[in-house]
């Protein structure tokens, strides 16, 4: 999996209650979404729990995947279930999903973000790392993990 910079909606952000993300990636500053525009080059999201998430009060999360046209009015295209604490560890990726459509009757987004929902009460502890990707390491194709690099490569941005 190649991990870029630029499509970071957040870096092992501390989640305790409702927030959106930390980046607001906007599609007018020159992005490489996609490969080859094939079958697999669809960009998928992938979020990484980096601190376990602990709560007093039973609290949930959930995430939402949403569009906007001027960064002010936002769109959900996307959501995840609640997803209790004690499945929220750290390693687990909860909300990893394909890039949504916008709904039917929306423009299509100049800004992308995702939504934090906690539900029930408060959260501690908790992080997330979440990003686009155009594969990620779960993903297996033809028998095989869809990363054509082996394990540790670090490319420069």
């Amino acid at each position: 999996m190649i991990l870029d910079a630029s499509l970071f909606f957040d870096s092992a952000a501390a989640i305790t209650s409702t927030i959106p993300s930390t980046n607001t990636l906007d599609l007018w500053t020159f992005r490489d979404l996609g490969v080859d525009g094939g079958k697999y080059a669809v960009p998928k999201l992938m979020c990484l729990v980096t601190t376990a998430f602990t709560t007093f009060n039973g609290a949930t999360l959930q995430a939402s995947f949403q569009g906007s046209t001027d960064n002010s009015a936002w769109t959900t295209y996307a959501s995840s279930a609640a997803v209790p604490a004690a499945a929220l560890v750290a390693g687990v990726r909860p909300f990893d999903l394909g890039l949504p459509r916008p709904p039917t009757g929306v423009a299509i987004p100049r800004y992308l973000r995702l939504l934090y929902t906690v539900g029930t009460g408060v959260f501690n502890t908790g992080a997330l790392t979440s990003t686009l990707v155009i594969g990620r390491e779960d993903q297996v194709m033809n028998g095989a993990f869809q990363s054509g690099y082996r394990a540790g490569i670090t490319v420069n941005n």
